[in-house]
């Protein structure tokens, strides 16, 4: 594997949760102490990282209320130069119905702007009241979707963040949301036990409620002697290739007491196309027992036929955070072993590996636009910030391909002799 450089940064006082780029340079951190008496401030900070990773400069911040949540996701509007993040208000406006938890800010060199919030959480206070832990805006611009620690999910217009789909519940634990596909109205949403695929069709008129249809189930396959779980799914970013959704998945338990607990990266690609056959009276019916907003059944308008195309065990413990690059070729995960680690999206070839990069298990990480930098964060108080190389070392497999043919006639001249 190629080596690299790669330069850790203290955020003092600051456990960063959530970071995003604004540009290639520009990065966007969220994270603090929560709602309590720790000291520690919940901020947004906005910084420039230099090309080579040896400096994070601090250009503007907000604080928030020590009463409120710290934030725990993060997306970016990189046109109107808008974030959109989750933070729960004060137990107070909690109690009131005023948690309007889902935010917008304005972000720039000098300063960060609250400019408006929606609540989409409807739970009683208590103890472990939900939080917002996923945030994705689509390639359009037009709508967002997020999700709570309640498992559920909604539908906004964006920038206006008026509900376009209300809130519905996901069959098990929520861990990932994505979009994609050819024009960007594909969404994903991911549970520990399935990747749903929803078709969304926005309307003209943003009054409007879009179409959510419920396209495609993707279960978790078998991949090891123990049941795995998916941790997160995100489609390929690059257009040129053929539509493929980059998964990870951890085993739920270990095999027997102290072996390692296997994680995987996983590549489902389109193995077949849509079936043209109409839906069998069984198909209807089970379709109709699993209907969600808009679902129809599984076969019309579907993309086609899932399976696994690639596959790659990546670590002894849990991966915690993924991303895939803007151009699709690179695949980052982060582990609860502390490592981070680079693969190739076409082959899953591991391509870089930094065996510690933090201390606590990374809690965000992040490729920037042009895929030369990687930033991870932890609750340790720090962040790194990776180097990429424009091209890894190895061998090509044509250089492979000529030394096999060299091997194969000297074994066959020895063979005659």
């Amino acid at each position: 594997m190629t080596r690299t450089a790669h330069h850790p940064h203290p955020t003092p006082s600051f456990p960063v949760y959530c970071l995003d780029w604004a540009d290639d340079d520009t990065l966007i951190l969220g994270g603090g102490g929560g709602a309590s008496r720790s000291g520690i401030q919940n901020k947004l900070k906005v910084c420039k990282v230099t090309k080579d990773g040896k400096s994070v400069k601090y250009l503007s911040e907000y604080t928030l209320s020590n009463e409120e949540d710290a934030p725990m996701t993060l997306a970016i509007d990189r046109n109107s130069k808008q974030l959109i993040t989750g933070v729960n208000g004060s137990s107070s406006l909690v109690k009131e119905g005023k948690n309007e938890h889902c935010r917008v800010y304005t972000y720039s060199d000098e300063k960060v702007d609250f400019v408006k919030g929606q609540k989409t959480i409807q739970a009683e206070w208590s103890d472990d009241y939900p939080y917002q832990k996923l945030t994705s805006l689509s390639p359009s611009s037009r709508l967002l979707v997020i999700g709570t620690t309640d498992d559920k999910v909604t539908l906004l217009h964006y920038p206006s963040l008026d509900i376009a789909v209300p809130s519905f519940q996901t069959d098990s634990e929520l861990v990932d949301l994505d979009w994609g596909g050819e024009d960007g109205d594909w969404l994903i949403v991911t549970t520990t036990k399935s990747i749903l695929l929803y078709h969304v069709i926005s309307q003209e008129e943003e009054t409007e409620k879009p179409k959510l249809e419920l396209k495609q189930t993707i279960y978790t396959p078998s991949l090891d002697i123990n049941p795995v779980a998916f941790r997160s799914a995100k489609f390929s970013r690059n257009p040129l290739t053929p539509l493929t959704i980059h998964a990870v998945l951890n085993a739920t338990k270990s095999s027997k007491r102290g072996a390692p607990r296997k994680s995987f990266v996983v590549s489902f690609g389109l193995v077949s196309e849509p079936s043209k056959a109409p839906l069998t009276k069984e198909e209807i019916k089970t379709s109709q027992e699993k209907s969600t907003p808009g679902g129809q059944g599984e076969k019309e308008g579907s993309l086609g036929k899932w399976d696994v195309i690639s596959r790659r065990e990546v670590g002894g413990k849990p991966v915690t955070v993924f991303d895939v690059s803007d151009d699709g070729k690179l695949l980052a995960y982060g582990c609860s072993d502390l490592s981070i680690g680079i693969l190739d999206s076409k082959t899953l070839a591991p391509l870089l590996k930094i065996l510690h990069a933090h201390s606590f298990p990374p809690t965000a990480l992040r490729f920037n636009s042009s895929a030369s930098l990687l930033v991870s964060a932890s609750a340790d108080n720090t962040i790194r910030v990776i180097v990429v190389p424009p091209s890894f070392g190895g061998i090509s497999t044509t250089i492979i391909a000529f030394l096999l043919a060299i091997l194969i006639l000297i074994i066959a001249l020895a063979l005659r002799r």
